[in-house]
């Protein structure tokens, strides 16, 4: 018997992609308890390479089917909702509770305008104040209070490139040919682009993380295509972990379909209740390394392992996720979207035509009224 479409394991209720997202965020988390605690740099601080990268496969494949069921303004709004309540909150938290904390424990001083410009100044997910003053005194890390943040912006960019594109009519009609392109060309022009600095280092981070989103989208166009085998599934987890050990420039290049299909499978196949009924996983991502700098401050990078200091700071950041997730982020996806007013019939594709458009152009009004029943 032949193994399931990836389309069909991952339709039902029952798939664990709702795990597989804390388990990235997990894996950010330890990433982060090398430079944090203070225990030098580490090979092992990749895993939150591999991390991000799989949120971003993850997001490229749940996104791009969102998109396809949705106008761009209702498919934009649902992704505003999702992204900004939960970052407004982590900067306001950071702000006015983590930097008061921090300045108590490194005896560096605070000054509420200094927080309340750290707000303000990267409301827009362009983090361009990483520091509230001087309340990270002491930190074995000093240089910013949420170093996790910046791949955000990337996030929200890679929803609207990707909207935009659902708009276009080929796109839609050859999206396995238009993710592959992408998937394919940007680690080339990366390569061939080098590290770039100052501003212009965000197309060298854009030219990284994007393939990856793209892979997802890829996964998707191919989803009835696609089959969970647990042999390729272990190839492709054998490959990230390769690459990865190997150089971070050969993950970004080689790494987007292996990183895709082994998350994309696990979720198919792994059986379990984590997660089942919220996902934590953007609350554990956005509060993960803002609470490791205050036990980096604390000094408990001095008393235990680097592993330990990971633990420590998962249990810590966990209650905080779930507040996230209950208090901000359900709240916001659960406000009803705005009414908008109808659109002229030119726009991008006819996808994105209000639905009753739609059935005039093909049926009479009669026959469109019982379809809307």
């Amino acid at each position: 018997m032949s193994s399931p479409s990836l389309g069909t394991a991952l339709s039902g209720r029952d798939n664990s992609l709702g795990a597989v997202r804390p388990g990235l965020a997990a894996a950010v988390i330890l990433a982060h308890a090398w430079p944090l605690g203070g225990y030098g740099a580490s090979a092992r601080e990749r895993l939150g390479t591999i991390g991000v990268a799989g949120f971003f496969a993850l997001s490229g494949f749940l996104i791009a089917g969102s998109r396809m069921r949705s106008d761009f303004r209702t498919y934009l709004a649902r992704r505003a909702r999702r992204i900004f309540p939960g970052f407004w909150g982590v900067l306001l938290v950071t702000g006015f509770v983590f930097a008061p904390i921090g300045a108590v424990i490194g005896g560096g001083g605070w000054d509420p305008a200094q927080s309340l410009s750290y707000v303000v100044d990267n409301a827009t997910l362009v983090m361009t104040h990483p520091s509230i003053g001087a309340t990270l005194s002491g930190a074995p890390n000093p240089g910013m209070w949420n170093g996790s943040l910046w791949t955000l912006m990337y996030e929200f960019a890679a929803y609207l490139l990707c909207g935009a594109a659902l708009g276009i009519g080929w796109v839609r009609r050859h999206l396995a040919v238009s993710a592959a392109a992408v998937v394919i060309v940007l680690p080339v022009i990366a390569v061939a682009v080098g590290e770039l600095s100052g501003p212009a280092h965000m197309l060298t981070s854009a030219l990284r993380l994007f393939p990856f989103f793209a892979a997802g989208v890829l996964a998707h166009a191919l989803r009835d295509r696609l089959r969970t085998t647990t042999p390729v599934a272990a190839l492709a987890v054998a490959a990230v972990i390769s690459l990865a050990v190997t150089s971070e420039q050969l993950l970004n290049v080689l790494g987007p379909i292996p990183v895709a299909y082994a998350l994309l499978h696990i979720g198919a196949t792994w059986k379990t209740s984590i997660a089942a009924k919220e996902d934590h996983s953007y609350g554990l991502y956005v509060y993960g390394w803002p609470v490791q700098q205050l036990l980096g401050m604390a000094g408990l990078g001095a008393l235990v392992p680097a592993p330990v200091f990971a633990v420590v700071s998962f249990a810590c950041v966990l209650p905080l996720a779930i507040a996230s997730r209950r208090l901000v982020e359900r709240p916001a996806m659960r406000l009803p979207l705005p009414s908008l007013p109808a659109r002229p019939s030119g726009d991008l594709h006819p996808a994105d035509l209000p639905v009753h458009v739609h059935v005039r152009e093909h049926v009479d009004h009669r026959a469109a009224f019982a379809a809307h029943r």
